[in-house]
């Protein structure tokens, strides 16, 4: 999903750019031969399933790439690039999240500035996430650059999604969380934009995760914060 979004896409593009005047053996190691078949090898022990692996293989070689060229990147077009290794393989910029409570407060102040370009990114990639995959296009390579290949066929964000929120709901419910869970929640959904864009409860979904997060995998914290992971990165919630 971080890989769909229009932002992501732009950088990239600059990426791409980049990467034309970079070292070429080096971008063939991270794009073809024995390091990517070291790579899908590592990523396949903790994802079984082929099109997982295929989509992880994918985002490793743009990080590896991003790292390649990371000295003429500025700063967020990393950050940005980084994003899906962030919280589970930090980076050297990146710090440990905030405590939880921080967290929420940091995420309920931030909610009203949803505005423009950015809250109608989050609110796309919060309808892809409610929605069934659709077939998966490959967007063309830029001159001379690395393509950078959609979504694998395959993949269904929605299911995946719908089924770590149910994780959350299930385990408030075992460890007595119910009602201080639900009152996160609606502190999202009233702070989060009422202007039509389908965001107040996916607000509601991703403040329920955090509030959850020291009893949950931290991959179903992230998916369910994904909606509004480039707007308010999660690492950046202080």
């Amino acid at each position: 999903m971080a890989r769909q979004r229009r932002s992501s896409g732009a950088v990239e593009e600059v990426l791409d750019g980049l990467l034309s005047g970079a070292d070429q053996a080096m971008v063939n190691a991270f794009t073809t031969g024995f390091r990517v078949t070291q790579v899908k090898a590592a990523i396949g022990k903790s994802l079984p399933d082929e099109t997982a692996t295929a989509a992880a293989l994918e985002s490793a070689q743009v990080v590896a790439l991003g790292i390649l060229v990371r000295e003429q990147l500025q700063q967020p077009q990393f950050e940005a690039v980084y994003r899906p290794f962030a919280s589970i393989l930090p980076g050297p910029t990146y710090r440990p999240a905030a405590p939880i409570d921080q967290q929420i407060a940091a995420f309920l102040r931030l909610l009203p500035t949803l505005k423009g370009d950015v809250e109608e990114e989050v609110s796309k990639v919060a309808k892809a996430l409610s929605q069934p995959a659709r077939p998966a296009v490959q967007s063309p390579a830029a001159a001379g650059g690395v393509g950078m290949i959609a979504q694998p066929t395959g993949i269904d964000p929605a299911v995946n999604y719908t089924g770590a929120w149910k994780q959350v709901i299930a385990t408030a419910n075992q460890i007595g969380r119910t009602h201080a869970f639900r009152a996160m929640q609606d502190s999202a959904e009233q702070a989060a934009p009422h202007d039509g864009l389908g965001i107040v409860g996916f607000a509601g979904v991703a403040a329920g995760a955090i509030f959850m997060r020291d009893a949950l995998p931290i991959e179903k914290v992230l998916l369910l914060y994904e909606p509004f992971a480039s707007a308010f990165p999660y690492e950046a919630l202080l």
